[in-house]
């Protein structure tokens, strides 16, 4: 069996989330780069344009002091006015002078310094005392020239400010993308949950539910599609249901008959040889049979219509268990809680006695009945003396007409007792299976929902 892929573990609304959250960081990611390199891009431009303006300025006024007679170049550095951080040094014939008279911090690089003797206004970007500068070279002629080391620690700040915007930005675009496509995936997936509860509420026996009409014109198809669907399957099955009750009843009458019939002559059997009597006990047989079978065909055509002798009603299973067991004195109910059940008295005490019937017809004979509580249900444990029921067959001795072999052997039995008992257990809300009891046999297990109504209503 193969793994099953993340996306599928994620579901349709983690799915559509996950795209809208990667699309979007995706699209965002790209944007913020691009924005961060061309801003980064201009502002570094600009810086640069701005230090290379200010270092010729400045060139220019130290250039016109040293062409004065006995000039100091110490002084004519002086006489400028930088900003806060500036380093000015000066090359004159081969010595570096300062502003400050201090040996300069960092020289230019050589590479610089060839650019500038050949004539040409160098900028280069250098590192001073672990603090970034743009270094900017101005000839002088005869070999003197003038270097301005601007410091730009604030544009860094910027950029790094700017990077740190986008990217929060970005992060918080992400997170808003992923909100939108859950609200998104919602929104989608309303109409499948609306869909997903009609069906559940079909499947679990409420035919006469639709879906509601939506004004979307997109879902109108599919709402009109499911509910022709369901109208033409509640139609079909209530045309079987009509059929099997009104073929069922209709044969009472002639079966009626040949019962009467078949009374009479056994009044009379004495008089009859040996083998017509023979016959005689094995058509009652098969007529007793049919009957039976007939009786619980009608019984399961009225579950199936949904109609029933008697109301529901707060029930304890302890006295209506009693009652199936009046004529199996022997058997005891074994019962640790009185807790109550809301059904149908009539359609449960049927559906217990079926199972009490199935354990002396199928499984050499009742052994144990328990009731228990179980959270917030009641389990009725009904045991025999037989030899159980393979794994294979538990499910399908509740299936109609489960006979032969799949009623451990037997076929005496109609083959509706078992699948009787699991429509009306169902339709109580509650559950029925088969395992093995502990003492050998089978055990037939009954869950039906505690009911809480106050203790003085219940009968």
């Amino acid at each position: 069996m193969s793994a099953e892929s993340p996306g599928r573990r994620l579901g349709l609304r983690g799915r559509v989330m996950l795209t809208f959250a990667l699309g979007a960081a995706l699209v965002l990611l790209l944007l913020a780069v691009s924005v961060f390199t061309i801003s980064r891009g201009y502002l570094l431009d600009q810086r640069e344009r701005s230090a290379q303006r200010l270092a010729s300025a400045d060139a220019d006024f130290v250039k016109r002091r040293l062409a004065a007679p006995n000039a100091d170049p110490r002084a004519a550095l002086m006489a400028l006015d930088p900003a806060a951080d500036t380093i000015l040094l000066l090359l004159r014939h081969g010595e570096w002078i300062s502003a400050d008279g201090n040996p300069p911090p960092a020289p230019p690089t050589p590479s610089l310094l060839a650019e500038v003797a050949a004539g040409a206004t160098t900028l280069e970007p250098v590192t001073v005392g672990e603090l970034p500068y743009l270094v900017v070279g101005v000839p002088l002629g005869d070999g003197d020239a003038f270097f301005e080391f601007t410091p730009i620690i604030e544009l860094r700040s910027t950029i790094q400010v700017l990077g740190t915007v986008l990217a929060a930005c970005a992060l918080a675009a992400t997170v808003g993308a992923a909100l939108l496509g859950l609200w998104a995936s919602r929104r989608v997936l309303h109409p499948l949950r609306s869909l997903a509860g009609t069906a559940a509420s079909i499947a679990g026996g409420n035919l006469d539910s639709r879906l509601p009409e939506d004004n979307d014109r997109d879902l109108n198809t599919i709402v009109t599609s499911f509910n022709s669907m369901v109208d033409s399957l509640q139609r079909r099955i209530e045309r079987e249901r009509q059929f099997v009750g009104d073929v069922t009843h209709e044969l009472r009458t002639p079966l009626t008959t040949l019962v009467t019939s078949v009374e009479v002559m056994h009044r009379h059997a004495a008089e009859l040889p040996d083998r017509p009597r023979r016959a005689l006990e094995l058509v009652g047989s098969e007529l007793d049979h049919l009957r039976r079978m007939l009786d619980d065909l009608l019984t399961l055509a009225r579950t199936d219509a949904g109609l029933h002798h008697d109301d529901e009603e707060p029930l304890r299973l302890v006295d209506l268990l009693d009652h199936v067991l009046a004529g199996q004195a022997a058997t005891p109910v074994d019962a640790d809680t009185d807790g109550p059940v809301l059904g149908r008295k009539l359609a449960l005490v049927r559906a217990f006695t079926n199972l009490v019937d199935n354990a002396e017809r199928h499984g050499r004979g009742l052994a144990r009945v328990g009731l228990h509580a179980h959270g917030d249900h009641v389990l009725v444990e009904i045991d025999d003396h037989g030899p159980g029921v393979e794994p294979a067959e538990r499910e399908r001795i509740f299936e109609r007409f489960a006979t032969g072999r799949t009623a451990r052997g037997s076929s005496a039995g109609t083959g509706l007792g078992l699948a009787l008992v699991a429509e009306t257990i169902a339709a109580h809300g509650g559950t029925v299976h088969c395992t093995d009891a502990p003492g050998g046999g089978a055990r037939f297990v009954v869950a039906l929902p505690l009911d809480n109504t106050p203790e003085d209503t219940i009968e």
